[in-house]
């Protein structure tokens, strides 16, 4: 035989009554199979639990500490069948989003707001990738959900998206540069200038192939962006004018200090960035279900 939960549960019981026959009606069982349970539980530990006679019940001083230790175990236990039983309809457990730092800035602390006042008990990690890799993070199952800024990024028949977010293209420059003065910049004044673009060789280095397309669309020529590893270090660039950059609105919700997002006077589809949740096609867990409708309310 081995210590069960059964055993602990009937030994507090009859701890904290003192009495066989009023535990044995707690308990719905009869008083002889409740007996038994004890002695099973004390030949179990090889040691008395309970001084017992005609008159009274009484603990030693082995059944203090175990109705202690015991008391413990089984309130942990509630805890851990609460969590699961929660977890299967989405109100605790574990979720794992990709992020897109430089982007997700603008949307993300609202969505997560959100969705901690409505599942408080959900511990919600941002894993930082590139939206190519976020795609096969997902397929690996090292996230639950992911976002791309590539409408046309080739997605496994597997997964399934939704648009979170369009956002247009800006001009971002230093406030001392001369088209910070102008209410619109035009993108024949942006290809005059000293491109910068944001490094990323895990990804392709997709923003600076952003900006030739935009511009080559437009034969606007010159020479390639210079990469500029890291976000922060790209704004910096920029508000020192050691450059200019292209970047979606969306951007600016990190209000870097230094620089301007001016609209552009160009038109076109190309001029705008849609960013995409995507996920797991027949997804189980309500965790995510969950995350994801509260995405889809944020874009209402």
């Amino acid at each position: 035989m081995s210590v069960e939960l059964r055993h602990l549960r009937y030994f507090v019981t009859v701890a904290e009554d003192l009495n066989y026959r009023r535990a044995a009606s707690r308990l719905h069982v009869s008083q002889p199979a409740l007996s038994k349970q004890i002695k099973d539980l004390e030949a179990e530990l090889g040691v008395r639990l309970l001084d017992r006679n005609t008159v009274s019940v009484r603990l030693t001083d082995a059944g203090r500490v175990l109705v202690a230790e015991a008391k413990g175990i089984l309130a942990r236990v509630g805890d851990t069948l609460g969590l699961v039983r929660g977890a299967v309809h989405g109100r605790s457990g574990q979720l794992t989003v990709g992020n897109i730092a430089a982007i997700s800035a603008s949307f993300m602390p609202a969505t997560l707001t959100a969705f901690r006042q409505r599942y408080p008990d959900v511990e919600v990690t941002l894993r930082e990738y590139s939206s190519a890799e976020q795609v096969a993070a997902l397929v690996a199952g090292d996230i639950q959900i992911g976002f791309t800024l590539n409408k046309h990024q080739a997605m496994p028949a597997s997964l399934e998206r939704f648009l979170v977010l369009t956002s247009p293209l800006r001009a971002v420059v230093g406030l001392g540069h001369r088209l910070a003065r102008s209410p619109r910049v035009g993108l024949a004044d942006v290809a005059r200038e000293r491109l910068l673009a944001l490094a990323n060789p895990r990804a392709g280095n997709r923003h600076r192939e952003l900006i030739q397309e935009v511009l080559a669309a437009r034969r606007l020529g010159g020479e390639a962006p210079k990469l500029v590893d890291g976000f922060d270090s790209l704004l910096a660039s920029v508000a020192s004018s050691q450059g200019v950059t292209l970047l979606p609105e969306l951007a600016n919700a990190w209000r870097a200090a230094g620089v301007t997002f001016r609209p552009l006077r160009d038109r076109g589809p190309d001029l705008s960035l849609e960013l995409w949740a995507f996920w797991r096609k027949g997804e189980s867990s309500r965790l995510a279900h969950n995350f994801i409708q509260v995405l889809r309310e944020m874009r209402r």
